[in-house]
């Protein structure tokens, strides 16, 4: 499968009146790439979202965030293009995989990781910020050369591995789904690697 730098944008999810529930749109709004990403997250156009997702009461159940996300946040798949949202309708793949690091204790030690990530020899991050949550951190890496021409779930095995062999990091396993959705929140401290800045100038 050939691939390109870019990867599909999706728009905020829709209520299902029949289950009473809210559910991710599968139809794309556009193609987008990682700059495009960067200066969304920096924007306000999230910061609503997550201002309001971090303002939850601690009591609120994993199933009330997880509906207040799908209906407040527009989100990425960073693996590839899909015309539909589902792993067989993979389009053309990206040279990113996104992982993702949940459950730290707080944003200070988001912040911690995050600086810690930006930093790895072995890996080149593409784009890093905190998570919508503010106790996570999403980590857009390129594709290394020891991942090249493998299956997509081997890649992710891989990053998997050198994420808890050099951090002691755990990536959250729904990553190893190509099609993951990845919600963009406001996080005006995102890190993007400056060769895509300098591509635009």
């Amino acid at each position: 499968m050939t691939t390109n730098d870019k990867f599909t944008f999706f728009g905020k999810g829709v209520f299902n009146q029949e289950k009473s529930e809210w559910v991710l749109r599968k139809k794309p709004m556009q193609s987008v790439d990682i700059t495009w990403v960067y200066d969304y997250i920096i924007s306000d156009r999230a910061r609503k979202a997550t201002e309001g997702l971090r303002a939850m009461p601690t009591t609120a159940t994993k199933t009330e965030r997880g509906n207040f996300k799908k209906a407040n946040f527009e989100y990425v798949t960073f693996c590839g293009i899909f015309p539909y949202r589902d792993a067989s309708s993979l389009e053309m793949r990206s040279p990113y995989i996104c992982l993702d690091i949940d459950d730290l204790s707080s944003m200070e030690e988001a912040r911690r990781v995050q600086h810690m990530l930006c930093q790895d020899q072995y890996v080149e991050t593409a784009l890093c910020f905190v998570s919508p949550s503010g106790r996570g951190v999403k980590w857009v890496v390129e594709l290394p050369e020891w991942t090249q021409g493998l299956p997509f779930l081997n890649q992710w095995y891989k990053l998997r591995n050198h994420l808890a062999f050099h951090y002691g990091l755990i990536a959250d396993p729904t990553g190893k789904d190509v099609c993951r959705a990845c919600f963009l929140p406001h996080d005006e401290f995102c890190y993007i690697n400056s060769k895509y800045q300098d591509n635009n100038l």
